[in-house]
């Protein structure tokens, strides 16, 4: 066993998890994909597609190729998992299809139906669609296309109603024209005999939507649009200003990367066009909708830059401030001005909660930006019947701005909340804002925490967090109050999903710029960089919780719009990201998240006491250790305390955790607050403290057991306690034979530490040796691993604790075949045999021998092992997944090239619950687990590759056979 921190190998994986997209990736998947294009049938593609997966688990378009592939190779229930994840990301057309067809052939009839009505209500009736329908339900269906045909099984014995208005069509087979005007209503619905059809009832604006995003360039419009439930249909675009009316057709192809399969077309409005057209211009599609950034004018902020003083914008710095606002703050009631257009039951709870926790003269105006939710509208206005709600209706949908703006004009001459429609506000939510807001005359904005607030997101400030339900609210704003009370922390601007404004701000500042930042993102930035300007702060209340779902407003597109917006906000004040990033640096909310994870901590204490585990951050067999030790500790009554190594204004620092609880804001730096973090796990009453692993931590921590006064256990993984490259592999990348001292710097001279701090060898051992002393017990997981640390520190004697139990196994049983598949398992790098893997491939090809190497997992270098030899690699895998995963391969004989002397090699005991004997060299607990159980063979250390292929064949000859899995040899 080893740690995850050793090679390229490792720090490469960490690459994966922290950029999947990162181009190495994307080489090693196109790679797979190609493969996957050539493959001779559906096995063979499946496989590489599954590597394809397991490499960007995320990436919607490989995952909906997958599926497809298993559906092809008659695995039904996988695809209709892996369609189902990627629904849970996209609503894409193709993992609606596939998942009703997957349910179909699993022979849930019910389930299929479901899946077929939302196909029908978000995708055109192509003849694709039409084709499952029938497949599924026979007549008994309904669909539409954009250009006005009704489709439905029963044709002309179908009742047809729009919008609740029974209308006659004519019929031609299965089809009929719609009347004109159809575009403009809301709903088809469509019955035979008084039942309705499956997909019924159809809506209109939803099948006609045009997605997309427009933006000014060089004084003519560029963007993209497309129709998601026609992707294949080239969006016609009408474009409106003052003075005429156009269209514009997108029909050059373009890339957007969020979402999987779509097929977006280039929009170029040239500057002559806008010109004759007159400014604003709106961009919108069959449903009369606008495009995201839509209506806009091309020049503005052309003249805005040209006119600051009159436009109402000043290029900013982050130390540029106004003369402090002096005028006493009105202490009035307050209006709450919610903008609504989708969002049915998160809007319907945000306002239970607001009427349910405001003071009794507060005003709520709800701002209905010409929602097309039917149901939603009815919901508002019997609120508004009951004169619960004052309900303003826009007479078009012209986004979140706009309805701010119309609800903050009906609100004067009152200060306002500007809040989301799909936010939870606590008890007593206004009255402290407004409190806090009325706290100092200069204060303009107020901003409180939350789950998804970006700078304001509690309890992982880089968020977005779980969103919490009501009662989950409520209990966090208690916790928030009781760390923070009443303060009142300077921001450089305030977060617009719960936005207290004082009046006197928004006269000095005038409205939100709807004429720049379209439908939202970006403009209560802007709103509050004025407010700066003239004079007002922008303060955040860390006192207050209001949960925020957040992110569902603008669909796929969402991301688009913020960097129009983000640019747009650059352009206009410059200065801004900088503004931005000191506040990030210097992270004035820290203390008052760290008050709040402090209070949580202690309420987390346990009767039973705790158990501290150090370690580090790089997973691996270390992680796999602390983790089940951490679950023994629990279970046996105690708290397990992991603490890992962190940085804190780039100093080395200490950051605690708690299985199944975060506490991200909970970190030490290091040694200065060394004293602090025992003060606050004194009253946890460890029992022990155990030491798993310093990679990463200031030293200064190992000495955390004197000052809790706790039994200290040192738990032996690798051999960083003696050796500074931690694996005891040298320069000729074999085990280097543990030689002295002088024979250890040389080593390190040429390679360099794996450690930090960097101590040379003889400091190494002397502090490894005070601190081996120190512990109350050390724990080495095998006798070979306890015989090496003895031989290093004289007079220590390791417990011997194995990390897992070699019971008896059954072998697996796999049918003989002519080539002999040998499974490698894990992550290879230098350590773990890599180059020794790569001279096998290479020796197996040149000699055309009958073996196909599987590596279960990743390696240093995946393409060049693939391109060596006969070589399949499955990419990263979970640990629950792995002994299936193994046994999918149908391999005859593991092999574990490790070159260094592992600990314990939980790849080994991998192999054997799949049911493989191995194959080891002759050093370290693999090659002692091999002889005590007899599971396999030692061959002898130092082998060249051939003799190792040759080893190979001579355990497994396998014979011919009638299955075969698809070859992939290269």
């Amino acid at each position: 066993m080893t740690t995850m921190l050793l090679s390229d190998v490792e720090a490469r994986a960490q690459a994966r998890r922290t950029r999947t997209r990162d181009a190495m990736w994307q080489d090693l998947v196109r790679a797979s994909w190609a493969r996957a294009q050539s493959a001779s049938g559906p096995a063979e593609a499946r496989r590489w597609l599954e590597r394809a997966h397991r490499l960007l688990p995320q990436d919607g378009t490989i995952a909906i190729a997958l599926a497809t592939a298993l559906l092809q190779d008659g695995h039904p229930h996988g695809a209709a998992a892996l369609f189902r994840t990627v629904l849970g990301r996209h609503d894409v057309l193709e993992a609606r299809s596939g998942l009703a067809a997957a349910l179909h052939l699993l022979g849930h009839a019910n389930e299929a139906r479901d899946a077929l009505e939302q196909l029908l209500r978000c995708s055109a009736a192509t003849g694709q669609v039409r084709t499952l329908a029938t497949a599924l339900v026979g007549e008994a269906w309904c669909g539409l296309t954009l250009d006005g045909a009704l489709w439905t099984g029963a044709g002309r014995h179908a009742q047809v109603h729009i919008d609740g208005r029974a209308v006659r069509l004519r019929w031609s087979g299965q089809t009929a024209r719609l009347p004109q005007g159809w575009h403009r209503t809301h709903e088809i619905h469509v019955t035979r005999n008084g039942i309705a059809q499956a997909g019924s009832p159809l809506p209109v604006s939803r099948l006609l939507a045009v997605e997309g995003i427009v933006e000014a360039n060089s004084g003519g419009i560029a963007g993209w649009a497309w129709h998601p439930a026609d992707p294949g249909r080239p969006p016609v675009l009408r474009v409106t200003g003052p003075q005429g009316e156009t269209h514009t057709d997108a029909t050059t192809p373009t890339a957007i990367q969020d979402t999987p399969l779509a097929r977006p077309r280039t929009i170029v409005i040239p500057a002559e066009t806008c010109a004759t057209l007159g400014t604003p211009i709106a961009v919108t599609g069959l449903d009369g909708r606008p495009l995201l950034g839509s209506p806009l004018d091309p020049t503005l902020e052309a003249r805005a830059a040209a006119h600051p003083a009159q436009s109402g914008f000043t290029p900013i710095w982050a130390d540029i401030m106004g003369s402090p606002a002096s005028a006493a703050p009105p202490r009035g009631p307050v209006d709450v001005v919610i903008p609504v257009y989708r969002g049915h039951a998160e809007t319907m709870a945000c306002l239970a909660a607001v009427l349910a926790h405001s003071p009794p003269r507060t005003r709520v105006i709800v701002v209905d930006d010409a929602s097309p939710d039917l149901a939603l509208l009815a919901d508002l206005a019997t609120l508004a019947r009951q004169k619960r709600i004052l309900l303003l209706h826009q007479p078009e949908n012209r986004g979140f701005p706009a309805a701010a703006n119309a609800g903050i004009a009906r609100a004067a001459p009152r200060a306002v909340v500007l809040l989301n429609s799909d936010t939870l506000v606590p008890p007593n939510w206004l009255a402290r804002l407004q409190s806090i807001a009325n706290s100092a005359p200069d204060i303009g904005t107020v901003t409180p925490l939350s789950n998804d607030a970006t700078i304001l997101s509690y309890p992982a400030p880089d968020g977005p967090n779980p969103i919490p339900t009501a009662a989950e609210t409520a209990r966090l704003d208690r916790l928030a109050h009781r760390a923070n009370g009443t303060a009142a922390i300077d921001i450089p601007v305030g977060i617009g999903f719960c936005l207290y404004l004082r009046r006197a701000c928004l006269d000095a500042t005038g409205p939100f710029r709807e004429d720049l930042f379209a439908q939202g993102y970006g403009e209560e930035n802007d709103l509050c960089l004025r407010a700066r300007h003239a004079g007002f702060r922008n303060v955040a209340a860390p006192g207050i919780y209001v949960a925020h779902i957040g992110g569902t407003s603008f669909g796929t597109a969402r991301a688009h719009l913020m960097r129009r917006n983000a640019a747009i906000l650059n352009r206009l004040h410059p200065g801004y990201d900088a503004l931005i990033q000191r506040h990030l640096d210097t992270d004035p909310l820290a203390p008052a998240r760290l008050r709040m994870d402090a209070i949580r901590w202690r309420a987390a204490r346990k009767p039973g006491g705790a158990v501290v585990f150090i370690t580090h951050s790089g997973g691996g067999g270390v992680e796999r250790v602390v983790q089940d030790r951490a679950a023994l500790a629990a279970a046996q009554g105690a708290r397990p305390i992991i603490l890992r190594p962190a940085q804190l204004a780039g100093k080395p620092a200490i950051r605690l955790e708690s299985p199944g609880a975060a506490y991200p804001n909970l970190v030490y730096p290091l040694p200065e607050a060394l004293p602090a973090l025992a003060r606050l796990l004194r009253p946890d009453k460890p029992i022990r403290t155990e030491l798993h692993h310093l990679l990463g931590h200031a030293h200064e921590i190992a000495g955390l057991a004197q000052l809790l006064g706790t039994e200290a256990v040192s738990v032996i993984h690798d051999y960083a306690r003696f050796c500074p490259r931690i694996a005891l592999v040298t320069t000729t990348r074999r085990y280097c034979g543990e030689p002295d001292i002088p024979g250890c710097e040389a080593c390190i001279a040429d390679l360099g530490s794996l450690l930090e701090d960097d101590p040379p060898v003889r400091t190494l051992l002397a502090r490894s040796a005070a601190e081996l002393a120190a512990a109350h017990r050390v724990i080495a997981p095998s006798q070979d691993a306890a015989r090496r640390i003895a031989r290093h520190f004289p007079g220590l004697t390791p417990e011997v604790t194995p990390w897992e139990h070699d019971g008896p196994a059954r072998p697996e049983s796999t049918p003989p075949n002519s080539v002999l598949r040998v499974v490698v398992i894990g992550a290879i790098g230098e350590e773990k045999g890599y180059n020794i893997l790569l001279a096998c491939l290479r020796d197996a090809r040149a000699r055309a021998l009958p073996i196909e190497f599987i590596l279960v997992g990743y390696s240093a270098d995946d393409e060049r092992l693939l391109q060596a030899g006969p070589a399949f690699i499955t990419g990263e895998y979970t640990e629950p997944g792995a002994v299936p995963l193994i046994r999918e391969q149908r391999g005859h004989v593991a092999f574990i090239p490790s070159i260094w002397p592992e600990t314990w090699c939980f790849a080994l005991t991998r192999a054997w619950q799949a049911g493989l004997p191995a194959v080891v060299f002759d050093l370290g607990a693999q090659a002692d687990r091999v002889r005590a159980t007899g599971r396999g063979t030692v061959l002898p250390l130092g082998l060249e590759p051939a003799r190792v292929n040759d080893a190979l064949l001579r355990l497994a000859t396998p014979q011919a056979a009638s299955h075969s899995p698809p070859s992939s040899a290269q």
